[in-house]
């Protein structure tokens, strides 16, 4: 039923008891309203662009066709409850379900104005405007059609940033229809959080002993128990908080009693004989950084300085240089019995940090137990920051603030109250916003910290539960992906190419190669939806402005993350991108846990904006630690891009030294050795063109690690390839490719790293999907080449210089074997969404792979294989509880048969028998470990039990972020993956930011 339409003055504006409709633009001719102002009814079609001097409307009408010149640029479509026009003020005013058609959009409002002589149009009260996928809501608006600037009060709103610049350009037509009208989105009033852990102090009572391991063994507990026993006193005191995450002082003051006991080779006149009974004191002092899996349970990693007041008979014996100063590391896992008290297990561990202190390499390791105790009271002011963003409801919504008078008018705004009499919320529209009741809970007396932060999670649950989502088709695109990677051996290599991935032997899932080139990009993909929010945005031509906003990727409410902006300034880029610059950027996880982050954000349309600066290490070509800067791409002509890379190498201008090339003069291959650099040595370069010619697409790569002209030929390597597509008979559509490489480095299993010195050639390629057979589906691969090689000889440094003919074909199939119900879309446990962007649906699926090889060589040799691999992939649970309700399991196995063998390391088949096993399991909430590793278990090679592959990853996955640690042990590769996920979904969905009625402000209308 329609609201109560405001309340106008007879005398001014003329009013219809009928819903009617209003066209614009029309003929400016005068009308007799102005003259009778009781006769300025609103007819079915009047001109929104009439000149000041008309002061009423008639009917518009047709003569003919308009010419260019007098075509107007825009037409509004008018409708509401009642229609009129105030001669005062000179506006049109719609009240009441009052709709604007313009371009294929719709502005939908309780109260649209229309100023004719600042050309403004004005509208109040449950505003809402559409037009394609772009969604726009706020309490007001106000917009000056020839300045082309205005501002919006309470906005929310979702941006398509595939169809932005054709839905936001109304002289285009919109990238999709209009769906029905909307009503408003409200801001669910969520409870405060609860405050599992209000206690700053702690003190821990400690109990252990000390073993033989190294620090690394203590994790998975190797080594022995040594009888040196040790007892002591911790104080713990959290410094700042926000979320999941504390940030603490630690120090510790412990006895440590040893008995007799076998010594060590170093540092006594008879290797390896007994030292005697020793007692001694430690004092320990870090900054500790606690993670919270749940309220009653972390993990806590401590880095700081230990002392001993006497040396260690075992450090002193065991390890070539002591000290009684070293650094300290603590890893602990903690179990609260009771919000004050709970049972701690740490590792406890003294060593030289590599060398930095005294040169002591390790040092030494304990097991100990604790009992702690929690007190004192919360400073507020110590915590990471105040989540205090203020995003008042929508005008009409449960919360929001009525309007007030208190600012003094302008004389417009005080002839606009005579004339129309003063807006109050109650009487705006007839449009009524949805939003969840505002309901009390009542709630218990608690007996104690636990109590009452379970009652408000239980509110907080109760409201979450309550909330109209207003979302319906959430669909996972695609993912942003940012990481940090690092080699931690002698290796960065550029070898493995994605077919490895994609169409080599089948693998578990979790073993796939860090060295494929897809996996060896620092950025990749984008977000194409956002959902938006502020107090007050202004806008301009191709630009927004705001004092605070914030924008997420998640589709549900609450989001999962989201990001807070202050002082914003949006500018749509030429190529569609949305350039942000803020004064004050922080990345909100959780509500709980704010992150600051760069002050200039690009929501791209396309992947091209990367990190600038590099931090890599290269221990073979580079001798380790390096920064790189990567300038911004050049653009040649119209075809032509070129990036650079500079480098500064910074641990070989440190050493002084290099033992990456060969001496000067040696031959090509030869050993690296030793020697001295120059200041060109101290550079590097990488650079990519990507240029067409003559119909031919052009890659081409440079890898500088010396500018030295000596060390050139040794530090350089390059690659490349013109490729294009064809049309064949019989073999139908292929890439042709010429390719070219210097000094390439591959992998190949077992063997590890290979170098192709150089090689040359031609091939022609082609991959695609196989028609599906029933549940059967698969795709294909496959390639001829021939090129010329000058590469190691196997298990050789002497190079090879061979001709080489090749061909490879590859078939991926898949089957089903069974699969269950995935649980129905949604945020909340019990759904399929709370830590996973796609629904886990259980079921067992069969992969396999056969691969046909055949290459024949210039010297006469020849090797062909056929390779069959395959297993299981087991999914269990649906990733929606708190606890083991995930679990991927996957087992491969692989065996090849080989029909002569080639001279070439890098393409030698070695491993003819291949077992994989991998492993994905949610330990608890969205804490997920994730593992693999292959084995040769060809019982005849020389290379049995060797590992051909392994990878280990401890991800926080979510619906909408995940963070992840990774390592590589074969490829000795590691890092840091941050992944943002990207939804498509029907529907405006609902008001992100939290928002308490304190925050409420009072406001006036226009």
């Amino acid at each position: 039923m329609p609201a109560e339409p405001l309340a106008l003055p007879a005398a001014p504006v003329g009013q219809s008891s009928e819903p009617s409709t209003t066209g614009l633009p029309g003929d400016p001719e005068e009308s007799s309203a102005a003259r009778d102002p009781a006769a300025s009814l609103a007819p079915a079609a009047q001109a929104i662009s009439a000149p000041p001097d008309a002061a009423a409307p008639r009917p518009a009408r047709i003569d003919g066709p308009a010419g260019a010149e007098q075509e107007p640029p825009l037409e509004l479509q008018v409708s509401a409850n009642e229609q009129g026009y105030d001669s005062r003020l000179n506006r049109f005013v719609a009240i009441g379900n009052a709709s604007a058609l313009i371009a294929g959009g719709r502005v939908l409002a309780d109260r649209i104005e229309y100023d004719i002589d600042g050309r403004t149009l004005y509208a109040i009260g449950s505003v809402r405007f559409q037009r394609g996928q772009q969604y726009l809501q706020a309490s007001r608006l106000r917009y000056n059609l020839l300045e082309l600037v205005g501002d919006l009060e309470d906005v929310y709103g979702v941006l398509d940033l595939d169809s932005t610049q054709q839905d936001l350009d109304l002289e285009t037509a919109p990238a999709a229809p209009l769906p029905p009208p909307e009503p408003v989105s409200c801001t669910p009033q969520m409870p405060p959080l609860p405050d599992w852990h209000p206690y700053p102090w702690a003190v821990t009572a400690w109990g252990g002993q000390m073993v033989d391991a190294n620090f690394g063994d203590t994790f998975v507990f190797q080594g022995n128990w040594r009888p040196e026993y040790l007892m002591g006193l911790g104080l713990q005191r959290r410094l700042l908080d926000g979320g999941p995450l504390a940030l603490e002082l630690d120090t510790n003051l412990m006895g440590h009693r040893a008995a007799q006991q076998p010594g060590g080779g170093f540092n006594q006149a008879v290797p390896f004989a007994d030292t005697p009974s020793q007692s001694f004191g430690e004092i320990t002092a870090g900054i500790g950084l606690r993670f919270w899996l749940r309220p009653w349970l972390n993990l806590y990693f401590v880095e700081g300085v230990s002392f001993n007041t006497s040396v260690s008979n075992y450090e002193k014996t065991f390890r070539e240089n002591f000290a009684q100063f070293l650094n300290y590391l603590a890893f602990e896992a903690e179990a609260l019995v009771h919000p004050q008290w709970s049972v701690v297990g740490r590792i406890h561990h003294r060593s030289g940090a590599y060398g930095t202190y005294s040169g002591v390499k390790e040092g030494s390791n304990a097991y100990l137990l604790g009992f702690r105790y929690r007190f004192g009271q919360r400073d507020p002011s110590r915590q990471f920051a105040r989540l205090d963003v203020p995003m008042p409801p929508s005008l009409g919504c449960p919360g929001s603030a009525p309007p007030t008078g208190d600012q003094s008018p302008s004389l417009a705004e005080s002839l606009e109250d005579v004339a129309m009499g003063p807006t109050q919320v109650k009487d705006v529209g007839t449009s009524e916003p949805e939003g969840p009741p505002s309901t009390p809970v009542r709630r218990k007396a608690p007996a104690n910290v636990w109590q009452e932060a379970r009652q408000r999670e239980a509110e907080r649950r109760q409201v979450i539960a309550g909330i109209d989502q207003r979302v319906s088709e959430v669909q996972f695109q695609q993912s942003f992906t940012a990481q940090r990677r690092r080699s931690f051996g002698d290796t960065d290599s550029e070898g493995t190419t994605q077919l490895s991935n994609d169409f080599g032997a089948v693998r578990p899932p979790q073993l796939q190669d860090l060295n494929a080139r897809s996996n060896r990009q620092l950025v990749t993909g984008t977000i194409t939806r956002w959902r938006f929010q502020a107090k007050q945005v202004r806008l301009a031509p191709g630009e927004l402005r705001a004092d605070r906003a914030s924008f997420t990727n998640d589709p549900y409410t609450p989001a999962q993350n989201w990001l807070d902006s202050e002082q914003v300034v949006a500018t749509l880029q030429p190529n569609g991108d949305t350039l942000i610059r803020a004064g004050r950027n922080r990345l909100i996880l959780e509500d709980r846990l704010p992150i600051p982050v760069t002050r200039e954000t690009r929501i791209q349309k396309q992947e091209e904006v990367q990190n600038r600066w590099v931090l890599g290490n290269d221990g073979e070509d580079r001798d380790g630690f390096f920064i790189g800067y990567k300038i911004r791409p050049l653009e040649i002509g119209t075809d032509t891009t070129l990036t650079l890379q500079p480098q500064f190498l910074v641990q070989r201008a440190i050493e002084g030294r290099t033992d990456s090339y060969p001496l000067p003069g040696e031959p090509a291959g030869a050993s690296p050795q030793e020697q001295g650099i120059t200041g060109a040595d101290m550079f590097g370069l990488e650079a990519q063109l990507e240029s067409k010619l003559l119909g031919f697409g052009v890659n081409a790569n440079l890898d500088m690690s010396t500018f030295n002209p000596e060390n050139i030929p040794d530090g350089t390597r390059s690659w490349g390839d013109l490729s294009r597509k064809l049309d064949l008979p019989l073999v139908g559509k292929g890439t042709l490719r010429l390719f070219g490489a210097y000094r390439y480095r591959v992998w190949n299993g077992s063997l590890g790293e290979q170098d192709i010195y150089s090689a040359y050639g031609i091939s022609l390629e082609d991959k695609g999907k196989l028609p599906a057979w029933g549940q059967l589906s698969g795709n294909y691969f496959w390639r001829f080449g021939v090129g010329r090689y000058q590469a190691n000889a196997f298990q050789s440094s002497n190079l090879l210089d061979l001709w080489r003919g090749n061909a490879i074909v590859a078939i991926n199939a898949s089957l089903p074997l069974w699969t269950g119900q995935a649980l129905p879309p949604g945020p909340l446990e019990g759904q399929a969404n709370p830590y996973s962007a796609t629904p886990v649906v259980p079921g067992v699926r069969l992969n396999a792979n056969l691969t046909g090889t055949v290459a024949y060589f210039g010297d006469g040799t020849n090797q062909n294989t056929l390779s069959l691999s395959g297993g299981p992939t087991f999914t269990l649970g649906h990733f929606s509880k708190p606890f083991l309700d995930y679990t991927v399991f996957s087992i491969t196995g692989g065996g090849t048969l080989r029909e002569g063998v080639s001279p070439l390391s890098f393409d030698r088949a070695v491993d003819l028998g291949t077992l994989g096993v991998g492993l994905t399991q949610q330990l608890v909430g969205p804490l997920v470990l994730s593992g693999g590793i292959g084995l040769n278990v060809d019982p005849n090679s020389e290379f049995y039990g060797d590992v051909t592959g392994s990878y280990v990853e401890l991800r926080w996955q979510r619906r909408a972020y995940e963070i992840g640690v990774f390592y590589s042990p074969y490829e000795q590769l590691g890092g840091i993956r941050v992944k943002l996920n990207d939804f498509n979904f029907k529907g405006p969905g609902t008001p992100f930011v939290p928002f308490h009625p304190a925050q409420a402000t009072p406001r006036r209308p226009f």
